[in-house]
């Protein structure tokens, strides 16, 4: 298929709300057997807890009420060496129980306000300095993201094609735990062409792939059914080796990247531009092995090098981040129909 002439306009609406509602609760006591402090915040936005002045007291044993003589100093409870190394050995066991760094700011001296008022807590039986953490969130999520593309083409050979090309996602989470784990996917951003689906998916299977092209192999997800990654086979090697035989992975923008071998400048990869030819579609069969395919070998003609925005999250069950669809453009098939092609952030 070559491209004569063509005039196409696309169009995309994206909605999202998010809202998080969470309890939790920190209470410490000191080695002297009294209750240090105890926090109850209804909202914490960081994994960081800061006890306030008022807070920082230590019940003197068998009173109700703190005191202290006009000859005692201003400073009200000190940490001992042997405090500061407990405080660190339970920040490294709630890291390992939760995953999640538990940041306690405690000054080495604490000085006694003007006024306190003490709530008398139930003292430990046993001695020593402990620490009881509580945390329970709701998390609610929707989104949704609509692409509407119309185009009329005109081929070399006479041929009038028109398509409107619709495409709505969305998608709906609500979550309740007692603890919440944060995740983080330096994300990297190949094309993705849905040969056979409406739009992009990803697996739940990790895949090692040096989609950075950093000399690390990196676990990623790949291409859902009906779905691969454009490639260029650069060495001719019949293999992806890495994210340089992709495109996006190295400049963060995929269509960028197609678009500097358009070479009669029509906004189109189709077959006046040498790199037509040699354009794959990467896939993985039913047993895991990698094919590449031939755009022909799907029917595709020609490729449109415009596109718009239409962020969407890709999530597994537990609400975890796989990949981020960033933008989608649309191809053009031998048969006058159409399909999308999609800037894919995937989760390393």
């Amino acid at each position: 298929m070559k491209i004569a002439s063509s005039d196409v306009a696309m169009s995309s609406q994206h909605s999202y709300s998010e809202a998080t509602v969470s309890f939790e609760s920190l209470k410490l006591w000191s080695n002297q057997g009294g209750t240090l402090s105890q926090i109850n915040s209804a909202k914490l936005e960081v994994d960081t807890v800061e006890l306030s002045e008022e807070a920082k007291y230590l019940q003197m044993s068998g009173e109700n009420s703190v005191s202290k003589s006009s000859n005692e100093s201003d400073s009200l409870f000190q940490l001992s060496e042997s405090d500061k190394r407990k405080i660190e050995l339970i920040q490294m066991l709630f890291k390992s129980l939760t995953g999640k760094k538990l940041k306690l700011v405690v000054p080495d001296n604490i000085q006694a306000p003007k006024t306190i008022a003490v709530q008398q807590l139930q003292q430990p039986q046993s001695a020593g300095w402990g620490l009881i953490y509580n945390r329970s969130t709701t998390h609610y999520e929707a989104e949704s993201t609509s692409f509407n593309a119309q185009a009329s083409i005109k081929t070399e050979d006479g041929r009038e094609i028109n398509l409107n090309l619709q495409l709505n996602l969305s998608r709906e989470f609500i979550s309740r735990n007692n603890l919440s784990i944060r995740a983080g996917e330096a994300l990297i951003d190949p094309l993705v062409i849905n040969y056979g689906s409406a739009s992009a998916s990803v697996t739940r299977e990790k895949y090692e792939f040096d989609i950075d092209a950093d000399g690390t192999l990196d676990q990623i997800s790949f291409a859902g059914p009906g779905s691969g990654f454009l490639a260029l086979d650069l060495n001719n090697d019949g293999i992806i080796n890495d994210g340089r035989e992709l495109f996006g992975p190295n400049s963060g923008d995929g269509f960028s990247d197609l678009a500097k071998y358009d070479l009669d400048k029509n906004g189109w990869i189709d077959e006046n531009d040498a790199i037509y030819e040699k354009l794959r579609i990467w896939i993985k069969d039913a047993q895991g092995n990698d094919l590449l395919l031939a755009l022909g070998e799907k029917g595709i003609g020609a490729i449109y090098l415009g596109n718009v925005n239409t962020s969407f999250a890709l999530k597994n069950s537990n609400n975890e981040l796989n990949a981020q669809i960033q933008k989608t453009g649309l191809f053009l098939k031998e048969d006058g129909s159409a399909g999308t092609i999609q800037h894919v952030d995937l989760s390393v």
